[in-house]
């Protein structure tokens, strides 16, 4: 953990040990201390609902056939509403926890892992999150003296539906993510059966040097450095609202809506820094550090689904050509980042400050020809 992650981390533990310090000394009582840790969980609540809609939107889906069930069983455990509402909040959000996981790079580490191993984790993750989710329900309840009452069958569906229940969440967003959730539900729908016309700004980026470094290295190696190179690449993208649509082996295609054009190039900036601060954890890792080319075009694009046992969503028109031959063109001029005039129409002036121009260029499949300017990274 780094160092300006430590202090607020720090003082978010000491926050929430004062009401139980303040307990222990007899300053004030238990319930006291309650109220605090109450609205507490209201705040963090909020933000998680705003944060991980998409998450806790599945997660409801699936959870609801299962309190239903619970419902209709005898017990006063499952009676009391209060304590269901409170101990599915809990685990939904100690669930929130392992998908934020799985997109850092200790999550990237335990997927390479052998699956027997991942297997183990993930029920050690679960049976950890089952017993303090409901060890810390009955104590803000303070309803530990009915534990022992409660019938054993009662239990065993209990734990039934919260093994099965993150489960089938995590198999319904695996889905998603592969299909992308902004194209998920159309998926549904049939939308993309014919091809749907919509007005994007396209960005292409594309490694630089992968038969090198397939040279350098060795081939399981190699593949480490691809995925390392595009996992940190697409956490970037993602904070910029960015869709990634295809991943092209070593390089990938992203789109925005024509009027976050400003993100789009935010986007493109943020990447060339960050990559350059982290150059030396590359260097250290792999003994190497892939560069890597962009093409920005913006225009009328073309989505499609293409097959039906293996779904792949194909983006296709002359603003995807364009927006390839300008990230291709890039080797010829010398540069790392080159952007149509297109794309600068719709941009800021905070961006088109930064952009140079390189002149009128003939792109190949294309009877006009396109303005071009590159991005200034430096100062």
């Amino acid at each position: 953990m780094r160092i300006h992650h430590i202090l607020p981390v720090t003082l978010l533990v000491l926050l929430n040990l004062l009401p139980a310090g303040g307990t222990y000394l007899d300053l004030w009582s238990w319930h006291q201390a309650l109220y605090f840790y109450w609205a507490e969980s209201v705040l963090i609540g909020a933000f998680i609902f705003i944060t991980y809609a998409k998450h806790l939107f599945v997660f409801v889906l699936v959870l609801l056939p299962a309190i239903f069930l619970a419902d209709t069983l005898e017990g006063n455990l499952w009676r009391d509403m209060k304590a269901q509402i409170i101990f599915w909040c809990i685990y939904s959000l100690y669930w929130l926890a392992y998908f934020e996981l799985k997109y850092t790079r200790y999550g990237v580490r335990i997927h390479r892992l052998h699956p027997i191993t991942q297997f183990i984790l993930y029920l050690f993750f679960m049976a950890i999150g089952i017993a303090a989710s409901f060890a810390l329900t009955m104590t803000l309840l303070n309803e530990w003296a009915i534990v022992s009452t409660v019938p054993n069958h009662i239990y065993q569906v209990f734990l039934l539906i919260a093994v099965c229940v993150p489960t089938l969440v995590i198999g319904i967003l695996k889905i998603i993510h592969m299909i992308g959730a902004r194209h998920f539900l159309y998926f549904l729908l049939g939308t993309y059966h014919r091809p749907v016309e919509k007005q994007r700004v396209v960005l292409f980026l594309d490694m630089v040097g992968s038969s090198k470094m397939a040279e350098t290295l060795e081939p399981k190696e190699s593949m480490r450095l691809v995925a390392s190179f595009i996992f940190d690449a697409s956490a970037i993208i993602r904070s910029y609202g960015g869709d990634i649509l295809n991943y092209t082996g070593d390089g990938l295609v992203v789109t925005w809506k024509l009027p976050q054009a400003d993100k789009a190039i935010g986007c493109v900036y943020a990447m060339r820094r960050r990559f350059e601060k982290i150059r030396p954890a590359y260097q250290k890792e792999y003994g190497i550090m892939p560069y890597f080319r962009m093409g920005l075009h913006a225009g009328p694009v073309v989505i499609a689904q293409v097959g039906e046992e293996k779904l792949f969503l194909g983006l296709y028109g002359d603003t995807v050509n364009t927006a390839s031959r300008l990230e291709s063109l890039n080797k010829q001029l010398g540069t790392k980042v080159l952007v149509s005039g297109a794309v600068s129409q719709w941009i800021s002036p905070k961006w088109t400050s930064r952009l140079e121009p390189k002149g009128l260029f003939e792109i190949q499949g294309r009877r006009e020809m396109v303005d071009v300017y590159t991005l200034r990274i430096t100062d």
